[in-house]
């Protein structure tokens, strides 16, 4: 399952002009595969353990 996810995010890196964008985005895919609840941008700070700053990060990036 991992060599799955790990080629289906691959596919998108040519999508992002840049590498920091493309990592957020397949932490933000990982972090939606592995939290137990979805509420949003919360349920992905939980699954992270991002502080309110990071929070705020995320709520930018969608």
């Amino acid at each position: 399952m991992q060599n799955f996810i790990d080629e289906a995010l691959k596919e998108f890196e040519t999508i992002f002009s840049r590498h920091s964008s493309w990592l957020l985005f397949c932490a933000i895919v990982i972090g939606f595969i592995g939290t137990t609840e979805m509420i949003a941008i919360t349920s992905l700070c939980r699954f992270w353990m991002v502080n309110e700053a990071g929070y705020h990060r995320l709520l930018h990036f969608f």
